[in-house]
């Protein structure tokens, strides 16, 4: 039956691939900006990169966590520059793999030894300034499905932050570190019946499922902040320890409150 669906999926998004890209097309941004530095790196190992940094990191001494990030099925990754430009000024080093056939993980794991090296490396901007104890697996869609995936096979990856992912139950059950599962309640490519609350459900480690009211399977491509603010305060809870971001998801905190939200979870 899944196999079904998942190619049911499959058709719809390619279906809705031509005014993705031709949205893409018109959704030209500025990579870098006044407070964000981006560096493509198009061909490291066969597997192209874009990484966003806080321009900060460039005058201080600090180490900065990680995102590494996967995309939904095929989309390029320009399409999430909102988003990730948001986690990059919230203090993170955020690392988009440039695939748009990500589900199996591997390419957030490649990821993570591209900023591994990059650290490593005394002619890189980022030597030495990598926190390689605190990384965050997210991703969207397909992208999502990638982050609990490579969480499940990678012990280096902190948390995960699953927008609309359409991970199967099988795989979840092989996460154990913190999981946040975000939908839309209007979602009709990855049903959260189906796929997302499933998955919160399977995984072994602590975990939080909300779904945004009249939210979309693209309301983080089109809309970011609406979702931004609560998957930084999961970054923040998880990769900065900060004890305010996670009372946000706490079982009456502000997210089990807020009133755009709908079906809070947690355990």
């Amino acid at each position: 039956k899944k196999r079904v669906i998942s190619l049911l999926i499959v058709l719809l998004l390619a279906v809705s691939l031509f005014g993705t890209t031709v949205f893409a097309d018109a959704y030209r941004l500025e990579a870098s900006t006044d407070t964000v530095v981006c560096i493509e790196d198009t061909d490291w190992k066969g597997s192209g990169k874009i990484v966003f940094y806080p321009k900060t990191l460039e005058s201080n001494d600090e180490t900065y966590p990680v995102v590494v990030w996967a995309n939904g099925t095929g989309c390029v990754t320009r399409l999430y520059y909102d988003l990730l430009r948001s986690f990059a000024s919230a203090g993170y080093i955020v690392v988009a793999d440039t695939t748009v056939m990500s589900a199996d993980g591997k390419a957030q794991i490649s990821a993570i030894d591209y900023i591994s090296e990059k650290s490593a490396q005394p002619d890189s901007v980022l030597y030495g300034r990598v926190n390689m104890d605190k990384i965050c697996a997210a991703g969207h869609s397909q992208g999502g499905r990638s982050a609990v995936n490579a969480a499940a096979a990678d012990s280096r990856i902190s948390c995960v932050l699953s927008i609309a992912g359409s991970s199967f139950k099988n795989e979840a059950k092989g996460v154990t570190c913190p999981a946040f599962f975000m939908t839309g309640t209007a979602d009709l490519m990855v049903l959260s019946s189906v796929w997302v609350k499933p998955a919160y459900e399977a995984v072994q480690g602590s975990a939080v499922y909300a779904s945004l009211k009249g939210g979309i399977h693209t309301t983080c491509i089109i809309n970011h902040e609406k979702i931004s603010g609560y998957a930084i305060a999961w970054l923040d809870a998880n990769l900065k320890g900060s004890d305010e971001a996670a009372a946000a998801f706490a079982p009456n905190g502000a997210l089990a409150n807020d009133k755009a939200w709908k079906g809070f979870a947690c355990k």
